[in-house]
């Protein structure tokens, strides 16, 4: 099952998670979120929710979620990887 097919379940049964999640920056941090839904601003690739730790919403972007309820979705961007790949 892939991230994407988590957080469509997640946003079809109004399910509560709880995400791992890295932020632009580098910076990662695990949070519970509920209410979730597409976002009807940035698109499929974003979901927003209600983040419980901090009341308050909040848009994340699909793509950076790195564990849902515990569980890894590894994804690999050549940028990580470097020059140096063969």
């Amino acid at each position: 099952m892939t991230i994407e097919e988590v957080i469509d379940r997640a946003v079809q049964l109004n399910q509560k998670i709880e995400i791992e999640y890295c932020t632009r920056n580098g910076r990662v941090f695990t949070c519970i979120i509920s209410d979730i839904r597409y976002s009807s601003y940035y698109g499929g690739g974003y979901v927003q929710a209600f983040r419980m730790d901090t009341g308050e919403e909040r848009t994340f972007k699909v793509s950076r979620i790195l564990s849902v309820n515990g569980h890894y979705f590894f994804r690999i961007f050549w940028r990580q990887i470097g020059n140096d790949f063969i």
